[in-house]
């Protein structure tokens, strides 16, 4: 049975009343990572200024407070239904696997393939199995151009070496 999406109007803004699953996790997720961030970031350099470890500490920073703010709503809001699902399957719907798979993949062919082939197979892929099947010569073309794009600003304008 699919889910009938409901449209909804994106430029109001509207609290949820239940929070999700697997909410309080992920806040506690994102303040883990901003600590661990911040303890690496701390053997980096010295405290002054201008030292290369200012702006992984400053991220790091934004992240703890962006998470215990999370934590603080999801905190606040009622617990959800029981029908809602479990966290894995809301966190991990099925075109987040297929997108984590095709990273895997993408990631095993990259020395293989190298960058452009790679890339482009990787784009096109996604983008078909996104548009389920449909518009695969608008995939073809739009994947080639942000390919050229990519290797033209990378290649050319800040001079990397692409693999």
């Amino acid at each position: 049975m699919e889910d009938v999406a409901k449209e909804q109007d994106l430029s109001v803004y509207i609290p949820e009343k239940t929070r999700k699953p697997g909410e309080i996790g992920f806040a506690l997720l994102g303040i883990l990572f901003g600590i661990l961030g911040y303890y690496f970031a701390m053997d980096m350099t010295s405290d002054s200024y201008s030292a290369p470890s200012v702006f992984p500490k400053v991220s790091s920073t934004i992240i703890i407070v962006c998470g215990l703010t999370c934590l603080l709503k999801a905190l606040m809001k009622a617990k959800s239904p029981a029908e809602a699902g479990t966290a894995f399957h809301y966190l991990l719907p099925k075109d987040v696997v297929f997108a984590l798979v095709m990273l895997v993949v993408y990631c095993v062919a990259l020395p293989y393939a190298h960058f452009i082939p790679a890339s482009y197979a990787f784009m096109v892929v996604g983008m078909v199995y996104l548009h389920r099947g449909k518009k695969i010569a608008q995939s073809l073309f739009v994947s080639a151009l942000a390919l050229a794009l990519l290797v033209g600003v990378f290649r050319y304008v800040f001079m990397v070496m692409l693999p």
